[in-house]
């Protein structure tokens, strides 16, 4: 994935507690089904059917002759698909999520890509207002309904049960379904119908929509925290239908070291002292000493005072030595050294690193006291840090090596020479 990709493509993030839409449709069969039901039958529960208030005469039936039968049942049908559209909508829309968006919006491809700019631009104008429009408009379909059906079939339990079944399985079960696994271009081809109802509703849905956003506050979208991110992360490598949409292991260890390097101090990476390969800087430059040197395989060497081991003045770059004749036998101190950086060992990883990219050292002095005379406790380098993110030790041709001289292979290098090159 670029990283954008590693957010999952196959739909958006859903929040718990969202009712699917076979409960949606449950509850409002029962719903509808009380509504829709003509006050006389409810009449044993307030008083005598026979009351005046409670009479009311039912329409008869239309014949199949009479052409409003044909009218009134059209109407009902369009009706009906419009309730669909708006039940739809709601589910399509209201289940996107913005970061999501965002990403897609930005790092997608063809016709996703656009579809998500375009579910964006209506977002953006305010979710609840997206809401509160759809659903004002699915009631007053809905609502219609039953007062069509009751002119064309009839009154009575016929036209109630009749509009029931239509919008549950047409007007919200099979809509529904087919939003939730295609929402996103479904909302990017309705945006302009949706649109303009926003405005046509704008009296009573604007308002009602900022006193949404005043009592619940408005939804940005889902922002995962680092540990969110790397479970995230780490669920991709199985995640995806082709092997190309998956991460592998280096880069999930990779991405997940990367995340940790701010929390992660320079500490628990250096190299204790007692392993890093130093010397004093009245230390005569020989043929002996320059063979050691050159069999450490650094290219850096912390440099101590003559006094104090624990007193660093600077570092040798070996690859000053390399037009240098050991029968001068000149002392270290003879050099120019390379300044040899210090910090505390609190610091972090994240700020070494930025330090590294500025190009004034590839290797840091950590201390409990720097800038003084004392208090050393151990070095870390470049290398050090390359070898955090990816998980791995990098093994040069310095770590093992053949000696020319002896040839004789060399399998146990000095104690943690990574450690003290640059």
């Amino acid at each position: 994935m670029s990283l954008a990709h590693g957010i999952p493509t196959a739909a958006a993030p859903r929040r718990a507690g969202l009712m699917t839409p076979a409960a949606l449709s449950i509850v409002k069969l029962l719903g509808v089904s009380l509504i829709n039901l003509p006050l006389s039958y409810a009449a044993p529960l307030f008083g005598t059917s026979d009351s005046p208030m409670y009479r009311r005469e039912e329409p008869e039936p239309k014949s199949p002759d009479d052409p409003q039968l044909w009218v009134y049942l059209g109407v009902a049908i369009a009706l009906v698909l419009l309730g669909g559209v708006f039940a739809g909508l709601t589910i399509a829309l209201m289940g996107q999520d913005e970061i999501y968006l965002q990403v897609i919006a930005t790092s997608g491809e063809g016709s996703e890509k656009k579809s998500a700019a375009k579910v964006l631009r209506l977002l953006k104008k305010g979710k609840h207002w997206v809401l509160v429009t759809l659903l004002l408009s699915n009631v007053i379909t809905n609502e219609t309904l039953p007062i069509v059906l009751d002119r064309s079939l009839g009154g009575g339990w016929p036209a109630v049960l009749s509009s029931t079944i239509l919008i549950v399985i047409f007007g919200e079960v099979v809509p529904q379904s087919i939003c939730v696994r295609f929402g996103l271009p479904i909302g990017a081809a309705m945006s302009p119908l949706v649109l303009g109802l926003m405005w046509i509703m704008a009296p009573v849905a604007w308002p009602t929509a900022k006193l949404l956003d005043w009592l619940l506050g408005e939804d940005h979208g889902t922002v995962y925290k680092k540990a969110g991110l790397k479970t995230l992360v780490t669920l991709h490598k199985t995640l995806g239908t082709t092997p190309s949409d998956r991460l592998n292991e280096d880069e999930v260890t990779i991405i997940s070291a990367v995340l940790d390097l701010k929390d992660k101090p320079v500490g628990d990476i250096m190299t204790p002292m007692g392993d890093v390969f130093t010397m004093s800087a009245d230390t005569v430059l020989d043929e002996k000493m320059m063979d050691t040197i050159l069999s450490q395989g650094y290219s850096r060497i912390p440099i101590y005072a003559p006094d104090n081991t624990r007193n660093f003045i600077g570092m040798l770059l070996v690859k000053i030595l390399i037009t240098y004749d050991p029968e001068d036998c000149l002392r270290v101190r003879d050099f120019a050294l390379a300044t040899l950086p210090e910090t505390k060992p609190e610091t972090s990883c994240l700020d070494i690193v930025n330090f590294f990219q500025e190009g004034k050292s590839h290797m840091v002095l950590v201390s409990d006291f720097p800038g003084q005379d004392k208090g050393a406790l151990g070095v870390v380098t470049l290398e050090d840090v390359i070898e955090e993110l990816i998980g791995e030790e990098i093994i040069d041709e310095s770590d093992v090596f053949v000696d020319v001289h002896k040839a004789i292979r060399r399998i146990a290098p000095a104690p943690r020479t990574r450690y003290t090159r640059g």
